[in-house]
């Protein structure tokens, strides 16, 4: 496939063909993708980035949103992620980055969600100070932020922040209509994609039971540190939290596997100093080939 030209050369990527709902959609999908979620100003994951793009210069970049909010190197994440922009690479928002344009459209206020989750100390680190909603909206990073999708859909994967429904209707912004979170509200198709939990990962919640993928796609999300993800299959087979956050992937015999990758770069790093995030190389069909993070590359 003659378009994957070396990753430095990209300008755009020449097989987006659709952009609707906040959904970036290609007509062909790449030999390889790189796919790294929830970097939350970690400086560390921008080298395991790099690395793999060394490693594999052909691949497609996808990052997974949560760029925000957590370490002390937002500015340089941003700054590296708009460039990777302009060179090819597939950039979406998760729902960190939400909660920042929510603040600065005066949808939120100072004591709202994101300040609980480290908005403050994020506008301290890009403007110096605590930014009003309207020097936000003057600034690069709203424009660039403003910009991004929330999902990139192949023929082949899905690459979301937090998950879609597991089954031929993902994609129909109605059928998330009836779709209830763990405080009985509604959620809609855009508030799925980038805060779901338990109800992407289970199809019972209440006996984890993990729910089968019927899109046809391979689905590759971040949001919830894997150490967080246990429960099992419908024949019982289990898979139990962890102390670390390794990738994780939930897969039925003859159907595509959902893979999860949030490496807890958002916990503290004095009691987590090297949760680095995982970088995930995949092949075209949905196959995982190679990760990337603290413990893999030791040398």
């Amino acid at each position: 496939m003659n378009y994957h030209l070396n990753y430095k050369k990209r300008k755009e990527h020449p097989l987006m063909t659709k952009y609707f709902q906040q959904t970036l959609k290609s007509d062909s999908d790449a030999s390889e993708y790189i796919f790294i979620s929830d970097i939350h100003g970690n400086l560390e994951t921008l080298s395991l980035i790099d690395q793999a793009l060394a490693d594999h210069p052909e691949a497609q970049l996808v990052t997974g949103g949560d760029y925000v909010d957590g370490r002390d190197h937002i500015k340089d994440v941003l700054e590296y992620l708009m460039k990777k922009k302009e060179q090819g690479a597939i950039i979406i928002k998760g729902n960190h980055e939400q909660m920042l344009l929510n603040f600065a459209n005066h949808e939120e206020h100072q004591d709202g969600i994101w300040f609980y989750n480290g908005g403050k100390e994020t506008l301290k680190q890009l403007f110096g100070k605590v930014a009003s909603p309207e020097e936000i909206q003057n600034s690069k990073y709203y424009e660039f932020l403003s910009s991004l999708p929330m999902m990139y859909e192949t023929p082949n994967y899905i690459f979301v922040h937090a998950g879609v429904r597991s089954d031929e209707h993902y994609d129909d912004p109605s059928a998330y209509a009836h779709v209830l979170d763990v405080r009985h509200h509604h959620y809609t198709y855009d508030f799925y994609r980038i805060w779901a939990r338990q109800n992407y990962w289970y199809s019972d919640q209440e006996q984890k039971i993990f729910a089968h993928n019927q899109t046809g796609k391979t689905i590759v999300t971040g949001h919830t540190p894997t150490a967080r993800i246990s429960g099992q299959y419908d024949n019982g087979k289990t898979i139990n939290s962890s102390a670390l956050n390794p990738v994780k992937e939930i897969k039925y015999d003859n159907e595509p596997g959902r893979i999860f990758t949030d490496g807890g770069s958002h916990s503290d790093p004095k009691l987590y100093p090297h949760n680095d995030g995982n970088v995930v190389v995949l092949d075209q069909a949905g196959k995982i080939k190679q990760v990337y993070n603290y413990e893999n590359t030791l040398k």
